[in-house]
């Protein structure tokens, strides 16, 4: 299994890639301002009751903060039966601030990231929705707005403005870079400004910050987002706030403290731990929570029927790799006593109570992914319907447990950011951990 730095290597190796599909946290070359589907991914789909918001296509390596945004939606949309749409171009501004005024940036922005970094953005400069921040994406399948900033800001980087490192160490400076990069509404930047400063001086975590202010100026505060959870006693049903699902901590790795506060828990080696590990994630799938999952993707394991397959990884080879983290919606498991539980068919209480027993066998998990509706042409599943009885829900995708088990080869690139096969140095465990809610 992969520690933390070894899963940010592999994100950060993506940004190499070149256009067309890429792996992991990276993204089609296809520009597409198809709508953002609602129903995608709803109860009437018969999946499992996760309710998902619609499905959105990343145009950079930023799926961490999709998940993020991913998770946020489909627990508001528990409490509320609404659906938001928050913009990830608002977290992914303000990574890309803090990543250049701190002096971390080189010549290109690291677009990588985890679970724990969207929390930190979200507690310093809370949530806007889609349309307040980028108008003209409020109901864009993906975000062009995103692709042509990050090209900009890695020019303004490399040889611009920007390339000053005395230039980077001025909040002001790197704001106005920013600004211009998103091409962002003068009205945007004088809430920004509002709220924030113009040098960025405060943050929503800093008691210089109005809260009335914030809100006035469309930035919304994480205890002001009602969330359906459960309660870990009692297992009844609670409507609490974002804020309570992100808890509190002390940095970016340390646990998140609170009743209700959602924790990182890393994939176990042995078979045993690796069962009880599951029945977690069971539990929090039966009780229609949007567990957060974070596994390593190599884009030859893709079959036509939107599935990852170890045994078309093995009939390929390796091909475009990188870490991912997507947010999961429904399993498929042989069950003891009781035979396949279906993907795609909601369970009983009695059945999903049998599903947690020590021989289920799982054969798949299914997720709510950032890749978009459609199969990209440069996609090994381009085109191809869906085979009966698996993935027919645009948008989602299946991964073969034997596929997560592994192991797999982690390789190299080359010169041009393609995967090198002749320079395959580990096998890896694609599985890396999930995220969960406390009691769980």
């Amino acid at each position: 299994m992969h520690s933390r730095t070894s899963f940010w290597l592999s994100m950060a190796s993506l940004l190499g890639l070149s256009s067309g599909i890429v792996a992991g946290c990276g993204a089609t070359s296809e520009s597409t301002n198809a709508p953002v589907q609602t129903n995608v991914g709803s109860t009437d789909d018969d999946i499992t009751q996760v309710s998902h918001s619609g499905v959105k296509k990343q145009a950079v390596g930023n799926c961490w903060i999709y998940a993020a945004s991913s998770w946020i939606e489909a627990l508001h949309k528990g409490a509320t039966g609404r659906e938001a749409n928050t913009s990830e171009s608002w977290l992914t501004y303000w990574h890309w601030f803090e990543q250049i005024a701190s002096g971390r940036a080189g010549d290109a922005i690291q677009t990588g990231g985890f679970f724990s970094t969207a929390v930190g953005l979200i507690e310093r400069y809370g949530l806007v929705k889609e349309g307040d921040f980028i108008p003209a994406e409020e109901t864009a399948e993906r975000s062009k707005r995103q692709e042509l900033a990050l090209k900009a800001i890695n020019a303004s980087l490399k040889s611009g403005v920007l390339s000053n490192p005395a230039a980077r160490r001025d909040p002001r400076l790197v704001r106005r870079e920013l600004d211009s990069a998103w091409a962002l509404d003068a009205g945007v930047v004088q809430r920004m400004n509002a709220v924030f400063g113009d040098n960025t001086s405060r943050t929503l975590l800093s008691s210089a910050v109005s809260q009335s202010a914030a809100g006035s100026n469309k930035v919304v505060l994480p205890k002001d987002v009602p969330v359906r959870l459960k309660d870990p006693m009692s297992r009844a049903d609670v409507t609490v706030t974002l804020q309570d699902a992100l808890g509190t901590g002390n940095g970016q790795w340390s646990p998140r403290a609170g009743k209700y506060a959602w924790n990182e828990l890393d994939y176990p080696y042995n078979s045993t731990q690796r069962r009880a590990f599951w029945k977690r994630v069971q539990r929090a799938l039966h009780d229609e929570l949007p567990v957060v999952i974070t596994w390593f993707v190599d884009f030859n394991a893709l079959t036509p029927n939107a599935t990852l397959s170890l045994d078309a990884l093995n009939a390929r080879g390796p091909g475009r790799q990188g870490g991912h983290m997507t947010v999961l919606h429904d399993y498929q498991a042989e069950v003891p006593g009781l035979g396949l539980l279906k993907a795609g068919v909601i369970a009983t209480p009695e059945q999903k109570e049998k599903a947690l027993a020590d021989g289920t066998k799982i054969q798949f998990v299914r997720v709510k992914n950032s890749w978009g509706l459609g199969r990209p042409a440069s996609s090994p599943d381009a085109g191809a319907p869906p085979v009966p009885g698996n993935v027919g829900i645009p948008g989602y995708h299946d991964l073969e447990m034997a596929y997560l088990n592994g192991p797999i080869a982690e390789c190299e690139l080359d010169d041009k950011g393609n995967t090198d096969p002749t320079r395959c140095n580990d096998r890896i465990t694609p599985m890396f951990g999930v995220v969960l809610p406390a009691g769980y």
